[in-house]
């Protein structure tokens, strides 16, 4: 493990054991808020938390394991352990805000239908607001400076400093609105007063849902093995042809994935003359280290080859 390495994994882990502690406070508060004030709103912002608790245990470890070496039972290291991460919980948070509409649904299809709905209670509510957006902008605060110190290569930090954005939203969204219900009395929507709060909820799903299906459909399609994006493909390719035309090979092409921060770099050539195995290790290690200045570390395999490796 380089120097480099072992300092942005002690970042990575400082924040991340941070934000653990602080998103199980968040859910205990939230819960406890949610029964006090009977508040749909404030159960799912404490299981959004509670997702981000879980989560944070679960991202120490990942991120610990890459950029390993590959082992005999990891031949390929665990470099996409990163990518299924962020897969399921952008699933596990798409899962949160589906049950969420449900419920919110639910308590307005009983108004409607003449069932009994009962009146929320806002003096704890006013309370858990303004804590609770305090702690999710601390957090992303401290998630976005960790992800710069760490070179802007951990996607599980840009992850986690998303997730504490749409946590303060939700609550400083959900709390304001709550609390501006009481104002609605006497007005001609004063009678859908006890809905409010779920009203809100599908708001804010609504709103802030788009986020994690993003995420869930960039990193779908890393696991798919599609091409790293355009720019980082162009530097791959252009750095793979610089490298082989200074040992005098001939550069078929380069296949570029990206596995969370790391990189995938396949670059076939052919080198025209009879070389030695530790000829091709050297042309390997050499674009590995111009790589890792350019596109962020990188995993590079050679395939001496006479053709480029694709098929019609």
């Amino acid at each position: 493990m380089t120097d480099d390495r072992a300092q942005h994994l002690a970042v990575e882990r400082k924040a991340l054991a941070l934000g653990k502690w602080a998103n199980l406070f968040m859910a205990f508060a939230g819960i406890a808020t949610a029964w006090a004030s009977r508040s749909d709103a404030m159960l799912v912002d404490g299981l959004y938390s509670a997702v981000n608790f879980a989560s944070a245990i679960a991202a120490a470890r990942i991120g610990a394991r890459v950029g390993l070496p590959p082992t005999r039972t990891r031949p390929w290291g665990h470099d996409f352990d990163e990518v299924l991460y962020v897969t399921f919980r952008s699933l596990i948070l798409i899962g949160v805000l589906v049950f969420a509409g449900f419920v919110a649904g639910t308590k307005i299809w009983t108004f409607f239908s003449g069932g009994n709905v009962p009146e929320l209670i806002f003096g704890p509510i006013a309370v858990y607001a303004v804590v609770i957006v305090a702690i999710c902008l601390g957090l992303a605060l401290n998630y976005y400076r960790a992800y710069h110190r760490t070179g802007k290569r951990s996607s599980i930090l840009k992850m986690e400093s998303r997730a504490a954005m749409i946590d303060g939203a939700l609550s400083l969204g959900s709390g304001a609105a709550l609390l501006s219900l009481p104002f609605l009395e006497g007005t001609f929507l004063g009678p859908y007063v006890p809905i409010g709060d779920a009203v809100i909820v599908l708001l804010l799903i609504s709103a802030i849902i788009w986020q994690p299906l993003a995420t869930f459909r960039n990193t779908l399609a890393d696991l798919a093995g599609v091409s790293a994006p355009s720019g980082t493909y162009a530097k791959a390719a252009r750095t793979s042809r610089d490298v082989a035309r200074e040992k005098g090979y001939k550069f078929h092409r380069a296949a570029v994935l990206q596995a969370g921060r790391m990189h995938w770099v396949v670059v076939y050539l052919d080198p025209e003359l009879p070389i030695r195995a530790k000829d091709v290790d050297a042309f390997r290690d050499l674009l590995a280290a111009r790589l890792e200045d350019r596109i962020g570390p990188t995993r590079v395999e050679v395939v001496v080859t006479a053709s480029d490796g694709l098929r019609a």
